[in-house]
């Protein structure tokens, strides 16, 4: 298996779309901490698990996808399967969101990091098993449960890191490092991903990834107008209590 057909620029366009992606979902879940309503505070949610799950975990897995290939067989992909792995990923960070509160705490941080962790697993689990070639696919337990474990860990990191309110320039580094974790349990489960070629076999089912990948990470990418938009226009509520001054009481 060749991971890098198209060459290793592939590498970096996934890395800087799951940082732009990260640096987006984390602002938006500082600002969902800092929201008055309950009904503002599910729409930064929303926004945050769509820019995180769905720009910053599943595009770039994708987008480094395009450089593998399986010299001797062609390769096609689940549709299905790789917009399930989407979706997945965009609520396994939306429940973990839910689950974190607006306040650090122990107890729930390892509950959601678990899930969102858990999430990004199994989304990547969907985006390998999509993949299908002339022959068979098998995926290595011990490597699958070490990715796993990175994806988890990630994912404690970035719910702890947000809680608090974070300057950008510390929120820019957390995205990179964010990155570097999920290219990290990204190519951790493409170690364990060993191929069996049949080369009597028919032509694998499923669509070629550039046809039907190349939309989505359009419109993937266009989708973070909104919450960059929001972000930039959105009032800097430092307390999410408004304070209420007491009327002068007239003397007579």
């Amino acid at each position: 298996m060749t991971y890098f057909s198209m060459g290793y620029w592939i590498i970096g366009l996934s890395v800087a779309v799951s940082v732009v992606g990260a640096l987006v979902g984390f602002s938006c879940i500082q600002h969902s901490t800092r929201s008055v309503t309950s009904k503002f505070r599910v729409v930064w949610q929303a926004s945050a698990a769509i820019s995180i799950g769905g720009v910053g975990v599943w595009l770039p897995v994708f987008v480094s996808m395009l450089g593998v290939t399986v010299p001797g067989s062609l390769v096609r992909y689940d549709v299905w399967s790789v917009a399930s792995g989407a979706v997945i990923a965009v609520l396994a960070v939306w429940a973990a969101l839910a689950i974190m509160g607006r306040t650090l705490n122990v107890a729930r941080l390892i509950g959601a990091a678990a899930i969102m962790g858990g999430g990004f697993g199994l989304m990547h689990f969907l985006a390998l098993d999509s993949m299908h070639i002339q022959g068979s696919t098998t995926m290595a337990p011990l490597l699958f449960a070490g990715a796993v474990a990175i994806a988890v860990a990630v994912s404690a990191a970035t719910l702890w890191f947000t809680q608090p309110r974070r300057p950008l320039s510390l929120l820019i580094g957390a995205a990179v490092l964010f990155a570097a974790g999920i290219t990290g349990m990204h190519y951790t489960d493409l170690l364990g991903l060993e191929v069996d070629l049949a080369t009597t076999s028919a032509t694998p089912p499923g669509e070629d990834l550039f046809g039907f990948f190349v939309p989505a990470f359009v419109v993937g990418m266009l989708s973070l107008a909104v919450p960059i938009s929001a972000i930039l226009i959105a009032p800097d509520r430092r307390t999410s209590i408004p304070v209420r001054v007491p009327a002068p009481s007239s003397a007579f």
